[in-house]
């Protein structure tokens, strides 16, 4: 909201401070007490520009392209009907293919555009400029609406005293209109015409004839329209100028030239309110378009009729002499069909419809995230990811062109994927937590293996072992591991991911989409159970159960190799599944770029790090193999540690490089992963060596 103006609803306000004891307070005041100030005023902010939304929004609608469609059809044929020679040209032009393509274009894109940049400019209006620009249109609709009122009684037999009750009212809100705005030298004139209305009709009804009194009326309603238009260019000719020369788009387009998109967006979404507006803007209009001013629907289709039909002649029309509809004119049906056919009527609502999903996602996400303990920065980005797959999903099922009857399809389905997009989500933040949690394990074993207050666990041990051998992972030291609140989450969501999957597979029919869900879910499952594989190595190697402590990396890189190769396989089945949907169920250039960034992202650039990671760690083996094996004098000649893992150097496992530095092979087989050069020097190793050799 801008601050430099002052806002309408605290003009309310500023008699709150007065010290009369005896006034009577206002409606407004009384609300105060029970609604804060800024609330009022953000509800205001909200009224004042949700209309224009609203209008935006039917810029999308069937029934305006339908209307211009018929504005179209009917300039052709006025052209077609006159037959003058320089209207010929312009016949042509009109019938051309091209024209007609003109036509769509500017149907589909520039007329959305331009509009849409005409909502921005009232968007960023103050909200005093907002009343004002109200009650200028609010006055002119009452003009014509006094104008046409005049007409319809003027052309009855007998006048009905409700059209002059109905003229002073009007009258009434033309002034409050002009209270409205500041004070201007034609305030008193206008006041006037609008007191002289009602009986400049009574006067033209009743002492003018019926031959002269439509034109006084005419000339009357025109000298009226003429001095408030006159009003608005004449003290308001420096807005207008500024919108003429489009001065803030020139001003948006600077801010953008200067200091970035993403500034120019955080600038509109502060000034704007853009996604607050939006959500809003769907909720009104499930709710104030059915009931206000548009068609409540109470079934999408005939279920069943029974037609009469008499055929005695055949030249005859056919009439309907009987029918029954099995309609269910139901509450709940109404709601349900008016609210799904508002909601998901136009792409500019799905995406309004997206922003409210996004929100309540948000809001459970981090309430989830909360009470899980799981709370990061990544987080908060939970609610944008779930906004937009939620609207590609919808837009890429053409939602807004299906039947009202199958409209509950595609959200039953966005919002399954969703579920699972979600647990996917959980488990990213969970695993690194996990992981943690097995580190801390690991190192907490190992700093206190030595002191007198493990004396007693191993007892207690040495008294287990007498059933239980050595080696067994079930020792209570072990199991106690497990009691962790992070593991639990993870065990609960692989058992409810495959719960999802078992009644998705029950309740509804074989189909491609079944497949993908189902693939993805699987996805997941194959991540829930690498992550507790690695916890549990973590686990086994804390309490020095595993059967071979030096091959601890190789379990993990095998557990996460054979993950990534499963993820591969369900990608590349994804992407088959996805290819068979665009050929022969849904085809859509939408669906054909998803599925090539899916390719590109999932399936090429992971196969190529995976290649990579192969051969960096067949490379690193084979160049720690060349090295030769140190010996015990010259390990007792270096007399140091492996600087690497920092234990003692022993002989059979230890190499020495040629810049004559001596690690463990498995400690520099693992640095290799990361460079080749010496961690203690930082000399290459494998050039060294080929010089040393030559």
């Amino acid at each position: 909201m801008d601050n430099d103006d002052a806002h309408i609803a605290g003009d309310f306000f500023l008699n709150s401070s007065t010290t009369d004891t005896t006034r009577r307070k206002t409606f407004l005041e009384h609300i105060q007490r029970i609604i804060p100030r800024q609330t009022i005023i953000y509800i205001q902010y909200c009224l004042l520009r949700i209309p224009f939304v609203l209008i935006y929004d039917y810029l999308f609608t069937e029934k305006f392209s339908s209307l211009f469609e018929n504005l179209f059809k009917d300039l052709t044929q006025f052209i077609d009907h006159d037959n003058y020679l320089f209207i010929k040209p312009i016949s042509y032009l009109i019938h051309s293919h091209l024209f007609q393509l003109l036509i769509q274009v500017t149907l589909r894109f520039s007329i959305p555009v331009l509009g849409l940049l005409i909502l921005i400019l009232l968007l960023l209006c103050s909200d005093r400029r907002l009343v004002i620009f109200y009650s200028y249109s609010i006055s002119l609709l009452v003009i014509y609406f006094d104008y046409q009122m005049s007409c319809i009684t003027d052309n009855q037999s007998s006048s009905s005293i409700n059209m002059y009750i109905l003229q002073f009212l009007l009258s009434s809100i033309y002034i409050q209109m002009l209270n409205i705005r500041p004070r201007v030298p034609s305030y008193k004139l206008q006041t006037r015409l609008c007191h002289l209305a009602p009986f400049v009709l009574i006067i033209t009804h009743y002492l003018i004839p019926s031959s002269y009194n439509i034109y006084l009326l005419k000339i009357y309603y025109l000298i009226w329209t003429f001095i408030h238009l006159s009003e608005l260019f004449i003290y308001h000719q420096q807005t207008i100028i500024d919108i003429i020369r489009i001065q803030f788009i020139q001003d948006l387009y600077h801010l953008y030239g200067n200091f970035g998109l993403q500034t120019l967006i955080n600038y509109l979404q502060t000034r704007i309110h853009i996604v607050t507006l939006l959500k809003i803007f769907w909720l009104t209009k499930i709710l104030v378009l059915p009931l206000c001013i548009r068609t409540i629907y109470t079934n999408p289709y005939i279920a069943n009729v029974t037609l009469n039909i008499n055929t005695t002649n055949l030249n005859d029309n056919i009439t309907l002499e009987n029918q029954t509809m099995t309609y269910n004119h139901t509450l709940v049906n109404t709601i349900y069909f008016t609210s799904l056919f508002y909601g998901t009527e136009t792409m500019f609502t799905l995406i309004s419809l997206a922003c409210l999903i996004s929100h309540i996602m948000k809001s459970i996400s981090h309430r989830l995230f909360r009470l899980l303990h799981l709370w990061t920065e990544d987080v908060e980005q939970i609610g944008t990811v779930v906004g937009v797959m939620f609207f590609l999903l919808l837009f890429q099922s053409n939602i807004t062109r299906l039947d009202l009857n199958r409209r509950h399809v595609p959200l039953l389905k966005a919002f399954s994927l969703l579920i699972v997009a979600l647990f996917h989500f959980l488990h990213t933040i969970l695993e690194p937590q996990l992981l943690k949690v097995a580190m801390q394990t690991m190192t907490t074993r190992m700093a206190f293996t030595q002191t007198d207050g493990n004396q007693q666990e191993e007892k207690e041990e040495n008294e287990n072992e007498k059933n239980i051998p050595s080696t067994s992972i079930f020792s209570t030291t072990t199991l106690r591991s497990y009691h962790h609140r992070h593991v639990y989450t993870c065990l609960s969501i692989l058992f409810l991911v495959i719960t999802y999957i078992i009644i998705l597979w029950r309740l509804t029919t074989f189909s491609t989409w079944l497949l993908a869900v189902t693939a993805f879910s699987l996805e997941l499952i194959v991540r829930l159970l690498a992550s507790l594989a690695q916890y549990t190595v973590y686990v086994l190697d804390a309490h020095n159960h595993l059967a071979n402590v030096d091959l601890f990396d190789e379990y993990i890189f095998r557990i996460k190799a054979v993950t990534s190769c499963f993820e591969f396989i369900l990608g590349v089945f994804l992407l088959f599944n996805g290819f068979y949907i665009l050929c022969f169920e849904s085809r859509g250039a939408l669906r054909a770029l998803m599925l090539a960034i899916h390719a590109h992202l999932n399936i090429i650039k992971n196969l190529r790090r995976g290649w990579q990671i192969f051969r960096n760690r067949k490379s690193a083996w084979d160049n720690v193999n060349q090295l030769p094996l140190a010996t015990n004098e010259q390990i007792e000649e270096y007399n140091d540690i492996c600087s690497i893992c920092h234990n003692t150097l022993t002989s059979g496992v230890a190499c020495i490089t040629p810049c004559s530095h001596i690690f463990h092979q498995k400690c520099l087989q693992k640095a290799f992963y990361a460079t080749q050069n010496c961690a203690l020097c930082s000399r290459p190793i494998i050039i060294e060596r080929n010089l040393h050799r030559e």
